[in-house]
C-alpha cells in the first residue's frame, strides 16, 4: 500500500525527464498535498504523457493505481514502458527515475487480460483499455471495491463523454 510513498524516485531534479513532465508532476504533487482530489493534466502531443503516467503516483498515491487507456495500441505501449522486466523499454529504468535496487519490489504491473482479480490485488498498477473495463460491467467494475484503487489515471480523458467512459466514471 505504501510503495509509491516509500520508494525513493528521482523526479523533480531528473534532467532525463522532459520539462513538461517534471512541471506537471510538481503541480500535481502540490495540488494533491493541498487536499485536491481530482485533476486534469493536459500535455501537448510529444511531451511524454506515458512518462507522466509512470511518475505521477510517486509521492502522491497511497495504494494501487488504475491506468485506463483509450485503446489496445496505447495500452500495449504503456505496458512495455511500465514493465520492470523489460530492460530496454522500462521508463523508470531508462529515465533513471528508479534505481535497480528500488525495482526489486516493484512496481508490479498487470493488465485485466489475465482475468484474475488476485493478480490485480498483488499488483501496484492495473492497466487496461476502456473497452475491456466497460464492455462487461459485471466482469470488472463490480468486482473492485470502492477503495481498491487509490489513484486513477485516464489517458486521453477527453473521450469521457462516451457512454463507455461514463459507466466507468460513475463507478
Amino acid at each position: 500500500a505504501d510503495y509509491f510513498t516509500d520508494t525513493p524516485a528521482e523526479i523533480e531534479g531528473n534532467t532525463n525527464l522532459r520539462d513538461p513532465q517534471r512541471d506537471a508532476y510538481a503541480r500535481a504533487l502540490a495540488f494533491f498535498e493541498s487536499g485536491g482530489t481530482r485533476a486534469i493534466i493536459q500535455l501537448p502531443v510529444g511531451c511524454g504523457k506515458s512518462g507522466l503516467a509512470a511518475i505521477l503516483p510517486f509521492g502522491i498515491a497511497r495504494g494501487r493505481i488504475l491506468i485506463i487507456a483509450p485503446n489496445l495500441t496505447i495500452k500495449d505501449e504503456l505496458l512495455k514502458s511500465l514493465d520492470i522486466t523489460n530492460k530496454q523499454k522500462c521508463f523508470w529504468r531508462r529515465m533513471r527515475v528508479l534505481e535497480d535496487k528500488e525495482m526489486r519490489g516493484g512496481p508490479y504491473v498487470t493488465t485485466l487480460d489475465s482475468g484474475n482479480i488476485s493478480v490485480c490485488e498483488k499488483s501496484h498498477i492495473v492497466l487496461t483499455n476502456i473497452q475491456q473495463l466497460a464492455a462487461n460491467v459485471d466482469k470488472w467494475l463490480t468486482r473492485f471495491s470502492a477503495d481498491f484503487f487509490d489513484m486513477i489515471i485516464v489517458d486521453e480523458a477527453h473521450h469521457g463523454a462516451a457512454a463507455s467512459w461514463k459507466r466507468v466514471f460513475e463507478k
